[in-house]
């Protein structure tokens, strides 16, 4: 029997992965879950039942995340994620990595390490030793790091990281790559984000929403200081508002991988849109969702005041994104799958401001107000 197992299945893209792979097959799927608060089974049934609502699928797929999903404790930081084939369903055939630990600073390098080098080790392992025929890694478009121009659909030469989070998915990349008696795929969505229909996230609200997340926090503090110069100035930020960024609703990412898995075809991918969007125009709607003035651009933190440079602290992460012009080549995977998903989408700046005010609506809710003194 061909069985799908899959890490991660209770976050962002493993829920949205796991859905697809309902619809469209009709094989069982065995998730790696590890417990939390509840035992794997209940988490993991909690999680794709969520998911499947908020992406509009009602309980349609109720049957099958109960009857086709089996929930296995696992934890990708042990050796084989903590699991003993000999106890493992049989018929594993094609394992998908979702997992990953998404924090970026150099204090969380040796988590960043554990998590997402050593724990794709582990999970490729597993898959050896399950008998896999297919290993499929998701990995980040954005593992081109501070490289700019067209980045091809290939294993990167040297690690030209912004920060410990990019470092440790390159060198999960040559991991997965340099694995024997395996076919291998490099998937690198752009930056995930919710639905492209109901526009929900579930299991993960980083990427675009970590900034919004920020904004938020900001507005809540400059209303409650009550000060009008503080809602009428507008914030400087450091960043290019014609970078290009690249979104990629999470649906369209899972249809893609579970396409590109059904085409045969191996090596790296970008699981990309065509065009992306310019960085100003999102953020300026994302001020405008939140209800702060537009900021002004600029590529220098000379002059900044402190909630300028506060707020420029708190999105180190995302300075990767916000500067620099990455054109992702799609070559590879239109061979593979002629017509994606991802393609088909309209990425404009109405559509934008539908997730942003998702998020701005559903995921919200009062958090400690942030310190302006730096």
């Amino acid at each position: 029997m061909f069985v799908h197992v899959v890490t991660g299945a209770t976050g962002l893209v493993g829920s949205a992965l796991v859905l697809e792979l309902l619809r469209r097959s009709d094989a069982p799927v065995t998730c790696l879950v590890r417990p939390g608060r509840t035992d794997a089974s209940t988490r993991l049934v909690a999680a794709l039942g969520a998911a499947a609502r908020a992406y509009g699928h009602g309980d349609a797929l109720d049957f099958d995340i109960r009857n086709r999903c089996l929930a296995v404790a696992a934890d990708v930081d042990l050796p084989r994620c903590g699991v003993d084939p000999a106890d493992f369903p049989t018929g594993a055939a094609e394992f998908w990595h979702c997992a990953a630990d998404l924090r970026y600073e150099e204090r969380h390098r040796e988590g960043l390490q554990r998590t997402n080098v050593l724990g794709t080790r582990h999970a490729v392992d597993l898959a050896t030793a399950l008998g896999c025929r297919s290993f499929n890694h998701f990995s980040t478009a954005y593992v081109a790091g501070r490289r700019n121009g067209t980045i091809r659909e290939q294993a990167g030469t040297d690690p030209l990281h912004n920060n410990r989070y990019e470092e440790s998915k390159i060198a999960a990349e040559w991991l997965v790559l340099a694995a024997e008696g395996l076919r291998t795929r490099i998937l690198r969505p752009g930056i995930v984000i919710g639905h492209s229909v109901t526009h929900a996230v579930v299991g993960g609200h980083s990427g675009m929403y970590g900034v919004q997340r920020q904004l938020v926090q900001l507005e809540r503090m400059v209303s409650m200081l009550g000060d009008p110069a503080l809602r009428t100035r507008p914030l400087r930020l450091r960043a290019d508002r014609a970078t290009p960024v690249d979104l990629a609703p999470v649906d369209l990412v899972a249809a893609d991988a579970v396409s590109l898995s059904r085409s045969g075809h191996v090596g790296v991918f970008h699981l990309t849109h065509p065009t992306g969007i310019r960085v100003g125009d999102g953020l300026d709607l994302m001020f405008d969702v939140v209800g702060l003035p537009r900021p002004h651009y600029t590529y220098s933190d000379a002059g900044f005041a402190p909630a300028d440079r506060e707020f420029d602290r708190k999105i180190d992460f995302f300075r990767s994104y916000l500067t620099g012009a990455k054109a992702f080549d799609r070559t590879r995977l239109l061979a593979a799958v002629p017509s994606p998903a991802l393609g088909a989408w309209s990425l404009h700046p109405d559509a934008l401001r539908d997730f942003q005010v998702w998020y701005q609506t559903h995921a919200t809710s009062p958090r400690t107000v942030p310190s302006l003194s730096g």
